[in-house]
């Protein structure tokens, strides 16, 4: 039996399949099976892999009887695999060498549900440039030292991995125990699949790799399975992902997490469309009816969504496409400076009164906002910090920015506006006295919310 099954749903895939094909064969694990599903190829997809077939034995063929789409054809695949873990890979994209080796080696180490690992978009001419993808040290400590699952963290703690089922490597008994398959539509059929894993799993593990393990080609043309973008198949996505979690019972401990990726989904879709018609009726879609279905998923613990999530559904619902509100949004660290900014300015006057040295350790965008904030409130603190050597001279609301090292054994206390932030700088001074502030939990409704 082969450790792990490799599944390749295919349509009309000749220009790119030979090397999405040898992408796998050249895997420094060994241990696999290759099933590949040609979906009523009209093109030479099914030679190729009886080719490749013919030099090695780890390669199946399925084929479908009608031209049935990418989901049909990966839950095909599904059925037939005899590994313990499934990885997915298109016809027009390839893997890193030792993207097997690795992954399984994490499954196996962490008793994983899944591996997360990098994955990328790329343009063709690009596809064999290897690339590396910078991580925070809070976020190696979070995600790839332990197995995590969604509620060991806050909603916005839980990154907004990617829909594709081709950025992750997933226990098959996991998949069966949560009858988990892919949703049969045209196009957005791996989101409900994807996100459902991730609401399920017990034990997540990103793989503590920094190199892109996946690249997938960007283009417009038929190479893969399914290139019929309608947008309104991302709705019907995430309202299956809302129904599914109802039924099963889900609903209430997972429902700020919903809602908190259902908006930030529906706003990305908004975003990524060009078509300003396309993207009015997606968004009037939404506004009539969409919002209310997805919502009504959760009736009774509608108190639970975060006030800032309560906002945009508000949004969705209540205001014309033409007020483009959606466009020009507050953060949500705004949002809530907006609401109960009042506590930050009353404490910052307060520790100035007693002569303590503040400052600002961070000037993102939230640390932006946090500085005009205080100026509209006439409020001056001691400086202002940043670890990026390339801001390290530049002027806000006139602060200099500085590097950290030489302000931190001068001053009392350090304000930062996430949690990230917090634990890094609190990990980095826990041998000084200097009292760091988490401002975003400061204004928060619910503690720990950052």
């Amino acid at each position: 039996m082969n450790a792990i099954s490799v599944i390749m749903p295919l349509y009309n895939a000749e220009k790119y399949l030979p090397e999405a094909l040898q992408s796998v064969l050249n895997q420094t694990y060994k241990e696999f099976e290759l099933i590949c599903i040609d979906d009523c190829s009209t093109d030479r997809t099914r030679s190729i892999i009886e080719g490749f077939r013919e030099k090695d034995a780890r390669i199946k063929m399925l084929i479908n009887e009608e031209h049935s789409g990418a989901a049909l054809s990966r839950n095909k695949g599904l059925k037939m695999a005899e590994g313990e873990y499934i990885v997915f890979l298109d016809g027009d994209d390839i893997f890193e060498e030792e993207l097997l080796e690795k992954a399984s080696g994490a499954m196996k180490k962490y008793q994983a549900d899944l591996v997360l690992f990098e994955y990328m978009h790329v343009p063709s001419e690009l596809i064999y440039t290897k690339k590396t993808i910078e991580r925070t040290n809070n976020f190696r400590e979070w995600y790839c030292k332990d197995p995590f699952s969604m509620d060991t963290f806050q909603p916005r703690e839980f990154p907004w991995w990617a829909s594709s089922p081709c950025n992750r490597m997933t226990r098959k008994s996991f998949l069966e125990e949560n009858n988990l398959e892919f949703q049969d539509l045209p196009s957005c059929n791996d989101v409900y699949f994807a996100q459902m894993s991730l609401f399920c799993a017990k034990k997540i593990i990103c793989l503590d790799d920094r190199r892109v393990m996946v690249y997938a080609r960007d283009h417009s043309g038929p190479q893969r399975i399914s290139n019929q973008r309608n947008f309104i198949y991302s709705y019907y996505a995430m309202e299956k992902l809302c129904s599914e979690l109802k039924k099963r019972n889900m609903m209430g401990k997972y429902t700020p997490y919903l809602y908190y990726r259902l908006l930030d989904y529906f706003r990305f879709v908004l975003r990524a469309q060009k078509n300003e018609e396309y993207k009015k009726n997606f968004y009037n879609f939404l506004h009539e009816k969409g919002i209310t279905n997805c919502i009504e998923y959760g009736k009774g613990y509608y108190e639970q969504i975060d006030a800032y999530d309560r906002k945009l559904l508000d949004g969705f619902q209540n205001k014309a496409y033409e007020s483009k509100w959606f466009d020009n949004l507050d953060t949500y660290f705004q949002f809530y400076l907006r609401e109960n900014g009042a506590v930050v300015c009353d404490f910052t006057k307060e520790l100035i009164t007693q002569s303590q040295k503040i400052i600002l350790w961070g000037v993102g965008i939230n640390g932006k906002i946090f500085l005009h904030y205080l100026e509209e409130h006439s409020i001056k603190i001691f400086g202002i910090v940043d670890c990026d050597k390339k801001k390290h001279g530049m002027v806000i609301d006139g602060y200099k920015i500085a590097d950290p090292e030489g302000f931190v054994q001068e001053v009392d206390y350090i304000f930062v506006t996430s949690r990230e932030l917090y634990k890094e700088v609190t990990e980095a001074l826990k041998s000084t006295k200097t009292k760091v502030v988490n401002l975003l939990e400061m204004i928060t409704e619910r503690k720990g919310d950052a």
